[in-house]
């Protein structure tokens, strides 16, 4: 009897699975970078005898009915310039299966989640950063109530081809108050009728609230030190959105957690942000701030760089999109750091005296970054030899060390059918020591000034040119630390000019030009050109010229460039 009823039940599984594959849907894309290497003694490219690198990837997910699955390939043959060494080879690092219903998800494989802004917990891929922390573990989503959603996850971080030596296990409890509450919706149930009745304005604003928890545990192999194995973390936020206006601010503590970034202090950490905007017809205006300290949140203690991080903290800084501007891009300091931004726009009306017939939109962005006041430290003996410090500071502290601090302003305008320009001013002081040498040498603070002016014609209903002229002036306060081994310093120009042909062609040149180093023999041109083809949903893209080594940042997260000259080739597909 036993072997009929397994039986019974390979068959109706076998059923099941067919009738989800007869009704499934296939999707995924595909990518493939690659480069060929050329020597440049000028920018510091050696010869080498691996001239063609390449990175590759292949994302296929399926879904049927409540299930999906999904796997990526990657391949690395070997890793392009600049990716960490130890990504060379290929494997499918990301795997899931998932099941979806109204009230329920679960997810086993890898997953990437957010909790609130993610000064907790964040993982995520980037690909031009060569970024990916996925947890490989177990998920949970329960939604018991609308508006009420809760949480749960346990597994540990990729590293690479590998796993974290650590466990990270959370939950979060997201509510919003509108959904889950008749108090906030403002609807009331009509005792005399079937029907629900609705506030004027029960809509015009919303109000959402979180709880966070996450905990790492990593078993202690330095026993010397006496580190805490497990390391707890939490958070709360809340948001709330009217008609014309929005605030939302979060907080996060972390339990003591001595690593590698944080020289083994056993200082407790936390963070707290905020943001409030206002927004009417034609104008916005929002104003941010925030606060780390200890923040830097690992799944490993000894490792370094942008691997292993559990935890995001959202950047204070407007987000550049002018190449010259990102000659200084800031990275936000997770052990210590407090800065706030302030951004207006606002649009002048068409067809009037300074909106011309299509409008003029102005923005205006600031802001300044600092390190905190830790001027009050206290070091501790654990014996004879080994001494550990903790510091105290004030949550309002801040210290006159600026890291860096910025003012733009932008200007954007169409003319007519055919004419558009955007005009960009940028003050930029930026701390080199902090940012690029970790007290390795001592360069000091970069004043620069960025212009640009952005044109666009369109020539007619397919075809359209774009011409950008860009400038930086710069000096600095110290030059001590400077030699000729710096490849970036003094006065840059760029020329880029792009040309479309829509919807398949698109051609594009830049020269940047760093003609004013203060070392001669690197007053270089950094020139670029590319073209692409654009079919359905594919893309080729075949470009030639130099990279300049430098920061490549996005969101406050960036990770070093090396100086490369070469073919450049770029196929991207998706299904």
């Amino acid at each position: 009897m036993k072997k009929y009823i397994i039986l019974i039940i390979a068959l109706t599984l076998s059923s099941y699975s067919q009738n989800i594959l007869d009704n499934g849907r296939l999707s995924g894309n595909f990518q493939l970078d690659g480069q060929y290497i050329m020597k440049d003694n000028a920018i510091g490219v050696v010869d080498t005898l691996e001239k063609i690198r390449s990175n590759s990837f292949l994302n296929l997910n399926y879904s049927a009915s409540n299930f999906s699955f999904g796997l990526r390939y990657e391949g690395y043959f070997n890793r392009m310039l600049g990716y960490d060494n130890q990504y060379n080879g290929s494997g499918i690092p990301y795997r899931f299966a998932t099941y979806n219903s109204e009230q329920i998800d679960i997810t086993v494989g890898n997953f990437y989640e957010q909790f609130g802004s993610g000064m907790i917990y964040r993982s995520y891929q980037d690909w031009a950063l060569g970024i990916d922390n996925s947890t490989d573990g177990a998920r949970f989503k329960y939604r018991p109530a609308s508006g009420l959603q809760i949480l749960g996850l346990i597994g540990k971080q990729r590293y690479y081809w590998d796993k974290s030596p650590g466990i990270i296990r959370g939950a979060d409890i997201s509510i919003d108050l509108n959904e889950f509450s008749s108090l906030f919706s403002g609807k009331t149930e009509n005792s005399d009728s079937s029907h629900t009745a609705s506030s004027a304005d029960s809509d015009s604003w919303r109000v959402n609230l979180g709880f966070s928890a996450l905990g790492k545990f990593q078993t202690d192999d330095q026993s010397y030190y006496n580190l805490p194995q497990n390391v707890a973390s939490l958070s709360g936020r809340a948001s709330v959105m009217a008609s014309n206006f929005s605030i939302e601010t979060e907080y996060a503590y972390k339990s003591q957690d001595p690593n590698k970034t944080n020289l083994y202090n056993f200082n407790t950490g936390n963070a707290f942000l905020t943001n409030l905007s206002y927004f009417t017809e034609g104008f916005s205006l929002t104003l941010g701030a925030h606060r780390t300290d200890n923040m830097d949140y690992r799944s490993a203690r000894v490792v370094t760089g942008n691997m292993l991080t559990i935890n995001f903290i959202p950047p204070a800084t407007k987000q550049q999109i002018y190449r010259l501007a990102t000659v200084y891009p800031f990275a936000t300091q997770l052990n210590g750091e407090l800065g706030s931004q302030l951004d207006i726009t606002y649009k002048f009306s068409e067809n009037s005296f300074l909106g011309g017939q299509h409008g003029t939109t102005v923005n205006f962005n600031c802001s300044i970054l600092k390190g905190l006041d830790t001027s009050v430290i206290k070091t501790d003996t654990i014996n004879k030899e080994i001494r550990t410090v903790t510091y105290k500071s004030p949550f309002f502290g801040i210290s006159k060390k600026l890291f860096y601090e910025d003012l733009n302003l932008e200007l954007s305008h169409k003319w007519n059918d055919d004419w558009k320009s955007t005009f960009f001013y940028s003050l930029q002081l930026y701390d080199r020591d902090v940012m690029e040498e970790q007290g390795k040498r001592t360069i000091g603070l970069v004043h620069s000034h960025i212009a640009v002016a952005d044109i666009e014609y369109k020539i007619n209903e397919t075809n359209s040119i774009r011409t950008e002229l860009q400038h930086l002036w710069s000096n600095q306060t110290l030059t001590s630390g400077l030699d000729s081994s710096d490849t970036k310093n003094g006065n840059w120009a760029l020329l880029l000019m792009e040309y479309t042909i829509s919807p398949h062609w698109f051609i594009s040149f830049f020269d940047e030009y760093n003609y004013g180093n203060h070392f001669a023999e690197k007053q270089l041109h950094y020139y670029n050109g590319l073209i692409a083809y654009t079919f359905g949903t594919t893309r080729f893209m075949c470009g030639y010229g130099r990279q300049r080594a430098g920061k490549l940042c996005v969101g406050g997260v960036c990770r070093d460039v090396p100086a490369m000259n070469g073919l450049t080739l770029t196929i991207s597909s998706s299904f």
